[in-house]
């Protein structure tokens, strides 16, 4: 018979890798704009994960289809047990200095991870419909998604289909991506912020951006001084970038490479000199979590041309916000990204870490199984500055008009 043939297996095969349903989200990737913050004014946007289902199998009469938008962070991370708060000593327990010697020498894996957000929305399904396009609204407050050596934050759409008592349920999900950008558009303007300090014979006055995207290539800032020059002169002055993880713990500083600035050799008070520093592709940009928060800073360091006195550098450290550019501003709050199916994982409840002493030890990093809490996080607490998002656009950019003349 031909169902023996050789090509019945192929046929059947097709056939089984066929779903009764499937879930898609959009490529366009879903994006916030400014700090997870009730202050900022782009925070009233309702921003749109946007995607559609669609059903391969007109046979089947789906009555219920609900669809969850699950976020969760997690921190992983092993820390000086002496660091972690302990509980009052009980009378008998035998607790002495000799017990808090041999905590200070091991080790405590802290494995925590609470959610984020559960956003649900039914979806109607009429018989005879071949998809069915949705949108779900996302809090503004979220933060973006990061896997780091310690941390992550991930987001993943559930869609969990029903057909009646005696069609087991369903269950679809897909991976989304969220972002945060500090900048809508490479035209936007930045403020800046003036510091000014004096010491001894030396004033300085430096204008500093309150965020640069990666894309421009480097960090820009407007250094002014006046010096005694009968007793000390500006031999060089170096400005790198560091990025600050913090977990609760010690941060974790990366360094990157520092540029020297030679001024002139005659050089007024009145001069400004534009100190410059790159913006690398390694380079990550500002986040903001439950356990985890990166921020950057410039650490400017004038060294002097010591001929006469005993002239020590200057160290001097401004805050600045490392952001990118939306990918695609047309799309700005339209919807998600990535998407691929998995597995559902029962999770299992864990205590959450309250409290931690910072300390500094070496930290590892396994990969295991994330735990999930039924913690719901309050909007809030990013405490990156609000560049002014409704400032005019260049149009055209000033540079433009010197080309045509």
């Amino acid at each position: 018979m031909k169902r023996f043939g050789l090509d019945a297996p192929r046929r059947q095969d097709k056939q089984q890798h066929v779903t009764p349903v499937d879930v898609q989200v959009n490529d366009a990737p879903v994006y916030f704009i400014g700090p997870a913050s009730r202050e900022n004014p782009m925070s009233q946007i309702r921003t749109k994960l946007m995607g559609h289902v669609s059903f391969n199998d007109p046979k089947i009469k789906w009555n219920r289809i609900t669809l969850q938008f699950v976020g969760k962070a997690g921190l992983c991370m092993d820390v000086p047990t002496s660091t972690l708060p302990t509980p009052p000593k009980e009378s008998g327990s035998g607790l002495g200095d000799d017990d808090n010697g041999i905590l200070r020498d091991t080790m405590t894996r802290l494995e925590t991870t609470v959610k984020l957000c559960e956003v649900e929305k039914e979806l109607i399904y009429i018989a005879g419909e071949q998809t069915i396009d949705f949108g779900l609204h996302l809090p503004h407050h979220l933060p973006p998604s990061i896997r780091t050596d310690h941390g992550f934050v991930e987001y993943h759409l559930v869609a969990i289909f029903s057909a009646g008592s005696f069609f087991k349920k369903y269950r679809i999900q897909r991976t989304v991506t969220l972002c945060r950008h500090y900048l809508p558009s490479a035209s936007a303007l930045i403020p800046s912020v003036e510091y000014n300090g004096v010491r001894e014979w030396f004033e300085w006055s430096a204008e500093v951006p309150k965020a640069m995207a990666i894309e421009t290539g480097e960090v820009v800032l407007a250094l002014r001084w006046s010096v005694e020059k009968e007793q000390v002169e500006v031999d060089r002055v170096d400005l790198a970038l560091h990025e600050l993880e913090t977990y609760s713990l010690k941060p974790i500083i990366t360094k990157f490479p520092s540029t020297v600035y030679h001024p002139p050799a005659f050089s007024n008070s009145s001069e400004t000199h534009f100190i410059r520093t790159p913006l690398i592709a390694k380079v990550r940009t500002h986040h903001f979590d439950p356990f985890l928060e990166i921020t950057h800073k410039l650490r400017m360091t004038i060294h002097f041309a010591d001929t006469t006195t005993n002239a020590k550098p200057l160290l001097l450290e401004f805050p600045i916000i490392i952001t990118d550019y939306p990918k695609d501003a047309s799309c700005l709050f339209s919807s998600p990204t990535n998407s691929s199916a998995s597995s559902s994982n029962n999770s299992n409840p864990s205590s959450t870490i309250s409290h931690i002493i910072s300390n500094n030890n070496s930290l590892s990093f396994d990969q295991p199984q994330p735990l999930m809490n039924s913690v719901i996080l309050p909007a809030g607490g990013d405490d990156a500055v609000t560049v002014d998002l409704d400032l005019p656009e260049y149009t055209p950019q000033y540079y433009e008009h010197e080309l045509s003349n």
